[in-house]
């Protein structure tokens, strides 16, 4: 897959109207507002992502993984650098929970962020797509970068990657959401791209 210049944009749109979505609603959750920045999407190999997380001091990072299936099959991972994710955790669930008591809520907190935020991009994806999708329950991982996306295993193959700021309270957390598509499913993702700016006034 070798998304033009054109066609990254017209996605950039897309799934900027997904993370508008999941903005209200995490919002809700909160009880104030978070604001998320609008995604900068790009076409990275798993290498480039593993040393963009590295260069931020995330050599561990704590990441929500989520499948799924249709006419695209594809794995969503939404990755933090662990001490920024415990701070969104903090965040969302209130300023009274010390870091060292969330252990506990942790993964569930963090599955529920990562659900409305990958749910909201991928219904945006599927609604001006025209794609069908099923989702799995959505995972919590902790581990190296290199582990979770298993760069080893590829380190050139591109991946859809889509960077996101976080601000809430005044505070700013990075976080990356990435796409990993077999050579079929990113062949008919071009296909459906090529035909949503087809379908364009």
């Amino acid at each position: 897959m070798k998304l033009t210049a054109l066609q990254l944009d017209a996605l950039a749109e897309i799934f900027n109207h997904g993370v508008g979505q999941a903005a209200m609603a995490l919002s809700e959750l909160a009880g104030e507002e978070v604001q998320l920045s609008a995604p900068r999407v790009e076409e990275l190999s798993r290498l480039q992502i593993t040393e963009k997380l590295n260069a931020q001091g995330a050599n561990r990072i704590c990441a929500v993984r989520q499948g799924f299936s249709g006419a695209i099959n594809t794995e969503a991972l939404l990755m933090f650098p662990v001490d920024q994710s415990l701070h969104l955790v903090q965040l969302m669930v209130g300023d009274d929970f010390p870091l060292a008591q969330l252990s506990e809520m942790e993964q569930e907190s963090l599955a529920e962020i990562g659900n409305i935020l990958l749910n909201s991009v991928v219904s945006s994806v599927a609604d001006m797509l025209d794609i069908e999708f099923e989702g799995t329950l959505p995972q919590v991982e902790l581990g190296q970068v290199a582990e979770v996306l298993h760069a080893t295993e590829s380190l050139e193959d591109l991946i859809l990657s889509l960077q996101i700021n976080f601000k809430i309270a005044s505070r700013q957390i990075q976080g990356y959401l990435v796409f990993l598509l077999d050579v079929t499913s990113g062949d008919m993702l071009e296909k459906k791209i090529s035909a949503f700016l087809g379908s364009l006034p």
